[in-house]
């Protein structure tokens, strides 16, 4: 089974972790340029089960990818917003540039409305007690 990990600011935050546990998060985003490079997670395709762990490396659920594909990070709409529990796409670029704009610049990169972002949608499948 694929895996992944909702990182929050230190391996001890699990809030990005409870919002899906609780329903609230059904979406999530990365810029392309770390989503085919990170060896601790897999790319994933539409109907891929996906075993979410915290920062301590505990399975704390599941998930199944509804839909995945790349948009330029300009064209985030309300749905990924929401889906992202942000209240507004204003919210949304503001923690998503607080999350992705250092490293990006720490890497010889910058965030810009045309850096592609790979969106994943999900629906929680079970919950690890």
């Amino acid at each position: 089974m694929k895996k992944i990990i909702f990182w929050g600011r230190d391996e001890n935050d699990d809030s990005l972790l409870n919002e899906v546990i609780s329903g609230l998060k059904t979406v999530t985003c990365t810029p392309k340029i770390w989503y085919f490079d990170n060896p601790e997670e897999e790319p994933t395709v539409i109907g891929d089960s996906v075993a979410v762990f915290d920062g301590r490396g505990n399975h704390r659920c599941t998930i199944e990818i509804t839909e995945n594909y790349e948009i330029p990070y300009g064209l985030v709409d309300d749905r990924i917003a929401q889906g992202e529990n942000c209240s507004s796409i204003q919210e949304f670029y503001k923690d998503h540039n607080f999350c992705w704009e250092q490293p990006m610049l720490n890497e010889g990169l910058s965030l810009t409305e045309e850096t592609i972002i790979v969106v994943e949608h999900f629906k929680l499948i079970s919950i690890v007690k």
